[in-house]
């Protein structure tokens, strides 16, 4: 019975959404209906972040805070909430709770006198820079120089979380419930706020470690960071608990497809994992997932192969909590160093099924029009931690080439030609470590090597259709030489 109720309303949702779908398909097709580039709304709470770039430390410690809140609605038994993250007809309505999904916070000042920056990350699937700009403009009164100078909002990429953009619903028709979009901003700013104000003076520590086996690839060419990089920050007050922050790239998709019920997935049972066994708070960073990067529950990791996909999750994250016991031993002392620059940037949008889906208005995405085609803006940003340690933050899911290498050649590539653009590490020192922290700032889908951009039909290319387009890998590429750039000319 439950089943044929959500199909009548996924039919309801069709009938109705008839003229919204002819109106937006016919937009698409003939490209009309767009307005100019909307600078005003661009430049709105797009936060710069350091003016100037330091090199040596100018104070003894960091200071660090960190807060969480809950994001499981009250009413989750009673109202229409829909999973984001799988494709589904009708459109998959959440029936319960397994475990509480999140928004973890963290704010990182070198004490140089020049601002903090906050880093928050989401159990959804998905946050659009416009929802994370209304983050900021509810933190407005604390941005600037003698506040934050940076907030970065980013999503740890659930598939069974509520739908926070809209592409998982009863389409036409959106999935987004704005009541619980406004419950989602209101609690971010919130936990941001509450870090920036809670921050205490301590060390930061700092360890990577190469785990192949605890990752997989399911796109080819082979190309991932294999790293687990964990950054642990010790408080001088001894009655504080430690913060532990780390980041790796993992689909969180080890729920079954049928799945109905919300649950954060291995970001917030590693939390619980590592309040329980170390008293600490804790953050995961999403990293560069893009082409099916996926945790590996497999048994060659001492996993057992009938245990079900929650329970085999489970058991990965007590296998990585034991890794960061390891890396927070050897982790090595991070001088107080953070600069960050963030840089807007518009990805053109050639992918018929994203100029739709925005066209539909299913997500609170900005598109317009320029010279006959027509662009989405975003933001990417770079990082430096301590002395060795570089971040690009990255609006989407990139494909791990695009960072770290190992592109197609032209030999070998879906086009026929080589990507025009060396792998942004390379432009960067060699012996430091490079992370990603993905999904920050937007949600702008999969960002794939141009000489690789194929129909998302075609075997192995399922990412195109999550994608702006067949530019969105050279228009990454580009930006972030362009900064980095920028930033040696500074100097």
């Amino acid at each position: 019975m439950a089943f044929i109720i959500r199909l009548g309303a996924a039919l309801l949702a069709v009938i109705t959404g008839l003229p919204l779908l002819v109106s937006a398909l016919a937009q698409s097709l003939l490209l009309i209906g767009y307005d100019a580039k909307p600078e005003e709304a661009i430049s709105a709470n797009f936060l710069e972040g350091t003016a100037q770039f330091i090199d040596e430390a100018e104070a003894e410690y960091w200071s660090v805070g960190y807060s969480k809140e809950i994001l499981t609605p009250d009413d989750i038994d009673s109202h229409r909430y829909f999973l984001g993250g799988y494709l589904k007809f009708p459109a998959q309505e959440a029936t319960g709770v397994i475990d509480d999904i999140s928004v973890r916070a963290v704010v990182l000042d070198d004490n140089s006198g020049r601002g903090a920056v906050a880093f928050a990350w989401v159990d959804t699937v998905g946050l659009m820079n416009a929802d994370i700009k209304d983050i900021r403009e509810k933190l407005s009164d604390i941005t600037g120089e003698d506040g934050l100078i940076a907030i970065n909002v980013g999503s740890t990429h659930t598939h069974s979380a509520i739908d926070t953009q809209g592409l998982w619903g009863n389409i036409p028709k959106s999935g987004r419930d704005e009541a619980y979009i406004a419950s989602v901003v209101e609690k971010t700013a919130k936990a941001i706020r509450d870090a920036y104000t809670s921050r205490t003076q301590g060390q930061l520590y700092y360890a990577s470690k190469s785990c192949p086996q605890l990752f997989a690839d399911g796109r080819k060419p082979d190309s991932l960071d294999d790293k687990v990089h964990l950054f642990r920050f010790v408080p001088n007050d001894t009655a504080k608990k430690e913060i532990y922050i780390a980041n790796f790239g993992g689909h969180p998709v080890n729920l079954p497809w049928e799945n109905t019920q919300i649950s954060a997935d291995f970001p917030g049972y590693l939390d619980q994992t590592v309040a329980a066994d170390k008293n600490a708070d804790f953050i995961f960073i999403q990293g560069a997932i893009g082409g099916g990067i996926y945790v590996n529950l497999g048994v060659e990791n001492g996993i057992p192969e009938e245990l079900s996909g929650y329970d085999k999750m489970k058991e990965y994250c007590h296998i990585m909590d034991d890794l960061f016991s390891e890396l927070a031993e050897t982790a090595t002392t991070v001088e107080p160093i953070l600069n960050i620059r963030i840089k807007q940037i518009n990805f053109e949008i050639d992918n018929f099924l994203f100029k739709l889906v925005e066209r539909a208005n299913l997500c609170n995405a900005i598109a317009y029009k320029e010279n006959g085609a027509v662009y989405m803006p975003s933001e990417i940003g770079y990082v430096e931690i301590g002395k060795d340690i570089k971040v690009l933050q990255v609006p989407g899911e990139v494909l791990p080439e695009i960072v770290y290498g190992n592109f197609f050649t032209a030999d070998e590539a879906l086009n026929g030609t080589d990507y025009p653009y060396a792998a942004l590490n390379t432009y960067l020192p060699e012996d430091d470590d490079i992370l990603v922290f993905g999904l920050c700032n937007d949600a702008v889908g999969y960002i794939v090597p141009d000489n690789d951009y194929g129909s998302a039909g075609s075997e192995g290319h399922y990412e195109e259709s999550v994608s702006t387009g067949s530019k969105s890998g050279s228009t990454l590429s580009k930006a972030f030489i362009e900064l980095f750039e920028s930033l040696k000319n500074a100097d």
